[in-house]
C-alpha cells in the first residue's frame, strides 16, 4: 500500500495550518462604525488629527522610522507615486529585479520610463548588486530594490551605488512590513519606499498602499501626486502638477490602524515559528532555509524578518534527483500550503514583455526621448531562471501564525516525502 498521500495514503496535515487570513476583531468593527457615523468617508473631509488616513500615515511612518507617509489606493500606485515624486520621466531607465511582482516594472512604464530587468542574488533572491552596476547607463535615473519574501536587500551597497551615480532608490516593501536591515526598518533605507496593503499582505485593508520618505521635498511631491496636484497650505481648488487622485478612503485608514496594532505580535510569532522550522529543515537532506542563522538575528544582516511568504530552497541533487515540482505536488497532497517562492516566473516571461505589447505607439519603449533599442524577449537572467525552475519554495505568512505543532506537522510531512521518495519516481 502506498504511503504518500499523492499515491493514496493518509495525509499528514488534515486541517488548515496557522490562522485564517485576514485577521480582524472588534477593533476593525468599531473603527469602521466610527467612520460610518462620522459621515466623513474620504480623507479630505476632516482635519488631519481627526482623519483616520492621516493618523495612519503618521503612525506607520514612525513605525518604519521614516518622517513622512502618503497613503494611496494600492501598492502599484504607491510605486507610481514614488517614481513621479523622484522625477522619473520619459527617456529615463529604472533598474528592477527579475524576480518580483510585475507591478515593480509596469509602474515604471506607467510613468513613461523604461524598466531595465536584471538578475538576482542566488543567496537571497534579491536584486544582484553586480547586476545593478552592470546595468547603469547615462539614462539610468532610479533603482527599485525589492525585499523579496521580506528578506532585506543589501541596502548599504545599493545606496553607495546610488550616491556614486546620482540615482534615486525606491524600496519596494510590499513583502517587508516590519522587516529590519542591520537594525533599521525596511521603508526607511532608500530615498522613498512603497508598501502594499492588498488582501494577502501582512497588513491589509483589501487594497491600499503608502509611500514613505524622510525627505521634505520628496514628501511634498508625493502628496501632490496623490492629491490631484494640490500642495499643502494652498487653496483647495489650486493645482500645481498634472496628477491623478490616489487618495485612500477613511474606511481603509480605519482598518489599517487596527492592523498596525497587532503587527508586532504577528511578526514575533512568525519569526519564532520560522526559526523553529528552519532549524528542523537541517535534519532533512534536500530542503534548506534561504539563509543561515549567521545572516539573520540580533546584530546580523537581517535583524528582523517579516514576510509575505517565506522563501526556502529545494536541492534536487540531495533529494535523489526528484524534480522540485514533483516534491511540491507531493507536499501539497500531504496538506502543506507550499508553492514556488520568489514570486514565480521572471517577470519578462509575461506576454506583455515577450510580445512587446506597449500599445499603438510603443511608448515608452519607442519614445523618441529614449531613442534606444530594447527587446524584452531577449532578456535572460540565468539565476532567476534557475531559481524559478529548480529551487524556490515558499509557504504563505498566515501558516506561521499558529502554534509550534503546525511547524512540526510541516516538518513531519517533509520527512515523510523524503523517506518515501521512491514512490515519486
Amino acid at each position: 500500500m502506498a504511503t504518500l498521500a499523492l499515491k493514496g495514503g493518509k495525509p499528514v496535515v488534515d486541517r488548515p495550518l496557522g490562522k485564517t487570513w485576514p485577521i480582524f476583531d472588534e477593533c476593525e468593527e468599531r473603527a469602521l462604525m466610527e467612520v460610518l457615523h462620522s459621515r466623513n468617508w474620504w480623507r479630505g473631509g476632516a482635519s488631519p488629527e481627526k482623519s483616520k488616513v492621516s493618523q495612519f500615515e503618521d503612525r506607520f511612518a514612525r513605525y518604519c522610522q521614516a518622517k513622512y507617509g502618503v497613503a494611496v489606493t494600492n501598492g502599484t500606485q504607491a510605486l507610481e507615486c514614488a517614481l513621479k515624486a523622484a522625477g522619473v520621466e520619459a527617456g529615463d531607465e529604472v533598474i528592477v529585479p527579475a524576480l518580483t511582482f510585475v507591478a515593480t516594472a509596469t509602474s515604471v512604464a506607467l510613468v513613461n520610463a523604461v524598466p531595465i530587468i536584471v538578475d538576482v542574488d542566488p543567496l537571497t533572491y534579491n536584486i544582484s548588486i553586480e547586476a545593478i552596476e552592470a546595468a547603469i547607463t547615462d539614462r539610468t535615473r532610479a533603482i527599485i530594490p525589492v525585499h523579496n519574501g521580506g528578506f532585506p536587500c543589501d541596502m548599504d551597497r545599493i545606496m553607495e551605488i546610488a550616491d556614486r551615480h546620482d540615482l534615486i532608490v525606491i524600496e519596494d516593501c510590499a513583502h517587508a512590513h516590519g522587516s529590519e536591515y542591520k537594525g533599521r526598518r525596511c521603508g526607511s533605507l532608500g530615498h522613498l519606499s512603497a508598501f502594499s496593503f492588498q488582501q494577502g499582505k501582512v497588513m491589509t485593508c483589501g487594497e491600499g498602499g503608502i509611500v514613505l520618505t524622510s525627505d521634505d521635498e520628496l514628501a511634498e511631491k508625493a502628496y501632490s501626486f496623490m492629491h490631484i496636484g494640490r500642495i499643502p497650505g494652498r487653496p483647495f481648488y489650486e493645482f500645481h502638477r498634472v496628477a491623478s487622485n490616489l487618495r485612500m478612503t477613511e474606511w481603509q485608514g480605519a482598518v489599517l490602524l487596527c492592523q498596525l496594532e497587532r503587527l508586532d505580535e504577528q511578526v514575533e510569532r512568525r519569526e519564532q515559528n520560522t526559526r523553529y522550522l528552519a532549524e528542523g529543515l537541517k535534519e532533512t537532506p534536500g530542503v534548506e532555509p534561504l539563509v543561515d542563522f549567521d545572516m539573520w538575528g540580533e546584530g546580523k544582516f537581517c535583524t528582523r524578518w517579516s514576510f509575505y511568504y517565506w522563501n526556502f530552497k529545494y536541492k534536487r541533487e540531495e533529494f535523489e534527483g526528484i524534480p522540485r515540482n514533483r516534491f511540491i505536488e507531493a507536499l501539497r497532497a500531504e496538506g502543506v500550503p507550499i508553492g514556488i517562492g520568489a514570486h514565480g516566473e521572471p517577470i519578462y516571461h509575461n506576454p506583455l514583455f515577450q510580445r512587446m505589447n506597449f500599445g499603438r505607439t510603443g511608448c515608452p519603449i519607442k519614445c523618441p526621448l529614449y531613442g534606444r533599442e530594447i527587446d524584452y524577449s531577449k532578456v535572460y537572467c540565468p539565476e532567476a531562471e534557475r531559481i524559478y525552475k529548480e529551487e524556490a519554495l515558499s509557504i504563505p505568512h498566515a501558516a506561521f501564525l499558529g502554534e509550534r505543532e503546525d511547524m512540526d506537522l510541516i516538518l513531519e510531512a517533509i520527512r515523510k516525502v523524503r523517506d518515501n521518495v521512491d514512490e515519486l519516481r
